[in-house]
């Protein structure tokens, strides 16, 4: 089997009313995507999406007549890539779709098959008052979510233990709480101050009290002698990696900053092949990675396959915030939704490969190019 083309679909779909992310200063009124499809000459084609592509035709001259199942190769022209031009991460998780499909199996199956479900843990998405975010969070519960991350972004620290505190009162130990302060990075224009670490430190002295799973993103993904200091003061599990730019940035954080779960997400850092390396390299040295994923549903199907093949995490990231951010506004792109079980696990969609088959007629009326 060869590689014979690569195409890409952009589509553009609105968000009425807007998603407030607490991450972006900005009102999204929209999400844009892409579908990368890998064509084969034996008529196996396989999708992704996550990320957009930044030069499909480069990519082409390297991978077209490769045989698809050599999947390292594959990851190394996308390391090759990503070094001159961005992120081409969804060519290697689209190539693993192809592989699950002309082998008949599932992808999590073909990646090692540790867990069949995980944990879902519902992932917010916006900022609110203490009230509102109590009443979101007993809807997750009573519909059988077991563990939730609750998002810091409040100009004062102070008002997001206040609704964490008012969160740990309302559902007590039943239910697992991760925080996410989102200090790792930020969107183009955010000029607001960063935490230091001495900030961090105070967080995550109050959150020890509240009993929370861990601590993400608390201080800059590049800030590796901060987490370290960090680390050093805190006995909460410490999350981030996120949006590292390579897989040698992960490892500083586990080797040099301590970090106990790395979050590198298979559409937008190293791929399928690239996180199952470095959630080797995390548990052999009593770490962990687990990974993150807020690009689309797809993104998520992707992430859902890595983490039930190879992470060593009970929990698995599934963006939920009733009713800001439902299933059916997080997989627009997919022909169904992916759905957490009443128990509050979550598996993988069922069939070959990814376990999805884009339905283009139905996206046609987002299509703009």
């Amino acid at each position: 089997m060869k590689i014979t083309a690569i195409e890409v679909r952009r589509y553009r779909y609105p968000l009425d009313p807007p998603f407030h992310a607490a991450w972006d200063p900005s009102p999204r009124t929209q999400q844009e995507a892409e579908i990368v499809s890998i064509h084969t000459d034996e008529g196996v084609t396989g999708h992704a999406s996550g990320d957009f592509l930044p030069d499909a035709a480069i990519l082409a001259r390297h991978l077209i007549g490769l045989d698809p199942l050599r999947t390292d190769v594959v990851r190394q022209v996308c390391e090759t890539t990503d070094f001159h031009r961005c992120r081409p991460w969804v060519v290697e998780v689209a190539v693993w779709d192809v592989v699950g499909k002309a082998l008949g199996q599932p992808l999590w199956k073909l990646l090692g098959g540790r867990n069949e479900t995980l944990v879902a843990y519902a992932s917010s998405g916006e900022l609110m008052s203490p009230d509102e975010r109590v009443r979101r969070v007993i809807a997750l519960k009573n519909q059988g979510i077991r563990a939730i991350k609750i998002r810091f972004h409040h100009q004062n620290w102070h008002d997001d233990i206040a609704v964490l505190e008012r969160v740990r009162d309302a559902v007590g130990r039943d239910v697992e709480l991760m925080v996410d302060a989102n200090q790792g990075w930020r969107m183009e224009g955010d000029l607001h101050p960063r935490w230091d670490v001495a900030t961090a430190i105070q967080v995550a002295r109050e959150l020890e009290k509240l009993g929370v799973y861990w601590l993400e993103e608390p201080l800059d993904t590049w800030n590796v002698e901060g987490w370290a200091a960090l680390r050093a003061r805190t006995d909460l599990r410490l999350a981030g990696g996120e949006m590292v730019r390579d897989l040698r940035e992960a490892r500083d954080l586990v080797l040099r900053g301590g970090i106990d779960v790395l979050q590198p997400d298979v559409v937008l850092t190293g791929g399928i092949g690239g996180c199952r390396r470095i959630a080797a390299l995390a548990e052999l040295c009593g770490r962990s990675w687990s990974p993150h994923t807020w690009s689309n549903g797809y993104g998520l199907v992707a992430n859902l396959h890595a983490a039930l093949g190879f992470s060593n995490v009970p929990y698995v990231e599934v963006p939920f915030d009733d009713p800001a951010w439902l299933p059916a506004r997080r997989d627009w792109l997919l022909p169904f939704t992916t759905e957490v079980a009443a128990d509050g696990t979550i598996a993988a969609p069922a069939g070959p490969g990814l376990g999805i088959e884009p339905d283009f007629d139905t996206l046609e009326r987002y299509r703009v190019a």
